[in-house]
């Protein structure tokens, strides 16, 4: 397992946006995932057009250094920041460009399923997160509804909370129509 621990101030000064808003003030909201357990939880993908992951990944520690970051491995790293959960992948769609993935710790702990931080996360800090039994927990459960298990926004798979119509992409790229056009 690869592990890296981030030491730096934990969170900006008083005029520093979120990280949470920080992604969501610099990069386009592309889709929502909706939780199979709380309607009121989800998680929110942002696209970062022309931006690998490295690129990402040194704007968001240069704006907050996160708690936990794993490295980055086969197209994909992961941030811990308070109670949020950041995951950045390569799109399927443009090598070029990198999903920004937002979820709430709620999210990530009623939701996800725990092979998608294996070799990214050590066990132990989402242990200290969510209880030293939330991984045979999370398994159990995604044995027994695997669509109820989320594996990420590029994984492959059946999970329920996808939107089959995406909130956010799909839309039409053309802008503008004049006053009355609904854009």
């Amino acid at each position: 397992m690869l592990f890296v621990a981030a030491c730096g101030n934990g969170g900006g000064s008083l005029f520093n946006d979120s990280i949470d808003d920080y992604i969501s003030n610099n990069y386009s909201l592309y889709d929502t995932i909706s939780s199979t357990e709380n309607s009121d939880e989800y998680a929110r993908v942002y696209l970062a057009e022309d931006r690998d992951i490295s690129a990402v990944s040194s704007e968001l520690q240069d704006h907050e250094e996160p708690t936990e970051m794993s490295e980055l491995r086969e197209g994909k790293q992961v941030f811990i920041y308070d109670n949020q959960f950041v995951t950045l992948t390569e799109s399927e769609d443009n090598s070029s460009d990198t999903m920004i993935e937002v979820a709430e710790e709620e999210f990530v702990r009623n939701n996800y399923s725990p092979g998608f931080f294996q070799g990214y996360l050590l066990a132990s800090v989402l242990g200290n997160m969510f209880g030293n039994n939330w991984g045979s927990q999370r398994n159990q459960a995604c044995a027994a509804n695997p669509e109820r298990c989320y594996g990420g926004y590029n994984s492959a798979g059946t999970y329920v909370g996808k939107n089959s119509i995406p909130t956010i992409r799909g839309a039409s790229t053309v802008r503008g129509g004049g006053t009355g056009s609904g854009k």
